[in-house]
This record gives C-alpha cells, structure tokens and sequence, in this order.
C-alpha cells in the first residue's frame, strides 16, 4: 500500500529544496553576481523606456536628442529604466517632476502647478553593499505615471533617468517632458 500524503510531502519538500537551491545561487534578478571591485573608472550604461497605453516604446538614452513623448490619447505611462555596468550597479533612478493645470470654465484662466524642484528620485533601486561585498551588473526601477489632457485641465510629466555605479560614477538622461497628445 502507497502512502500518497507521504509521496507528495516528498515532492513538495523536494520542490522547496530545489527552489531555494536556485534562487540561492544569485541575488540578482537581472544582471551578473560580481565582487564590487574597490574602484570602478568606467561610466555604467542606462535605458530609460516610456511604455505606452498603445503599446509602442520611446527609448532614451544619456545621448539622446528625445525632449518630449506624446502620449496619444493620454493614458497610464510605465517607465522603466535599466543601469548596467561590468562592475557593479549601485542604483538605478527615475526623476518624474508632475505638471499639473486647470483652466477656469467660467473666466477661461489657467493656473498650472509644477514641475518643482526634487531633492530625491521618484522611484530608485539602491544596492548599500560596499566593496569587496557581492553586488549585480544590473539594476531595474519603474514606475507608472498618468497623463492627461482636457479642455479643463491636465498632468504632464518631466522624466529623466540616472544611473550610479559604486565607483561614484554618474549617468543620467536628458530631461524629457512626457504629455498627453
């Protein structure tokens, strides 16, 4: 007789085992497990990508002449952005300053709020692990931003991206104003 409560607490144990043993092996969910050298002189690379309620993709990059993405329609934006470098990727960076404004039925005025001033990211993918510690060659952040427009108002969106590697070195994208069309 076939105890199958005994077979299948076997297979499911089996099944953990395995799974922890995969996903053991790297702390990376993109990229390369590497040591993070002590010194790092190269630039790391960085994709900014705007994900359209259409379903096309406007890519940036830190050569990019992009300064605006219609959005058709308007809609939900999700913008994703991926730093890598050989030796290690200390953060990965969106900056989305809104820009906001409503027009007055009654008097026809517009007053428009924004893009301010921001002291951090809107949306970062920090690693705080040090030389000599195991670090990955990639990092990835998104974020999703809703843009519209109406006779009665709207949002819009200044973008760009930054990435950082851990020797201190800096990337970064061209402001990009995101808006509907």
């Amino acid at each position: 007789m076939v105890n199958h409560r005994f077979s299948y607490l076997r297979v499911a144990a089996l099944m953990m085992l395995l799974a922890t043993v995969i996903a053991g092996c790297s702390t990376c969910p993109v990229g390369q497990e590497i040591v993070i050298p002590s010194s790092d002189g190269t630039d790391p690379s960085l994709v900014m990508d705007f994900h359209l309620p259409n379903g096309s993709i406007v890519t940036v990059t830190p050569g990019s002449t992009t300064s605006t993405v219609d959005v058709p329609g308007g809609g939900k934006v999700t913008v994703i952005v991926n730093a890598k470098d050989g030796e290690g990727v200390q953060d990965a960076q969106i900056w989305a300053a809104g820009i906001t404004w409503t027009t007055d039925p009654n008097t026809g005025i517009t007053t428009r709020s924004g893009p301010g001033l921001l002291g951090a990211p809107t949306a970062s993918n920090p690693d705080s692990r040090s030389p000599g510690e195991k670090g990955c060659t990639e990092r990835v952040v998104s974020q999703n931003l809703e843009v519209h427009s109406t006779p009665r108002g709207g949002a819009s969106y200044e973008v760009s991206a930054r990435g950082l590697n851990f020797g201190g070195r800096d990337v970064r994208t061209p402001l990009v104003r995101l808006q509907a069309q």
